[in-house]
């Protein structure tokens, strides 16, 4: 019996370094700089111009204020080649605050209470205090003629427009020029 015990003995501690060595390969190992660089989220420049605004929009007649910010696109620094999505997300208010209204009071649109999520902080701080925000996916449609991803919350007791959209464009035109950085 002692000579199976010694034998065995020997074989773990034999073994035993293999094992650690061969365990240890997998283990995850601190990420390189340059990967946490590229992994930083876009920033959001609020920029307030309305022109870019009320040609991309058209359907609000004349925007007397807004505040918003181009998410995204390409820039020297980014690993994969190609485009990249912008996202265009801001509030606006328009000169005839019937325009608001009248949408939300048009039949068919079937507009409902919703929730907007995932908006950048600079700009949820530029939100009404208690909104009452308004969702159509018929009048989103309306809006972007299919051409785009978006989504236009209306607040009903301010007459606003919240609008999120992923590469926003006005047929046979470009999304607002803003340089991202």
């Amino acid at each position: 019996m002692t000579v199976r015990r010694l034998l065995l003995v020997r074989a773990v501690s034999c073994a035993l370094p293999i094992v650690l060595l061969v365990a240890s390969c997998g283990m995850d190992r601190p990420a390189e700089p340059e990967a946490e660089v590229a992994e930083k989220p876009f920033a959001c420049s609020v920029e307030e111009e309305i022109e870019p605004i009320a040609a991309t929009f058209e359907k609000f007649a004349d925007v007397a204020s807004t505040s918003w910010c181009l998410i995204g696109g390409s820039s020297e620094s980014d690993r994969v080649p190609g485009p990249t999505d912008e996202r265009l997300v801001g509030i606006l208010t328009t000169r005839d605050g019937r325009v608001v209204g009248n949408a939300l009071r048009t039949q068919g649109l079937g507009f409902t209470e919703a929730a907007p999520e995932e908006i950048p902080v600079e700009i949820s701080e530029l939100l009404p205090a208690g909104a009452d925000w308004m969702e159509s996916e018929t009048f989103n449609t309306e809006i972007t003629g299919s051409l785009y991803d978006g989504r236009f919350f209306l607040d009903r007791k301010t007459n606003r427009v919240l609008f999120d959209c992923s590469n926003p464009v006005k047929p046979g035109s470009s999304p607002p020029n803003v340089v991202v950085g």
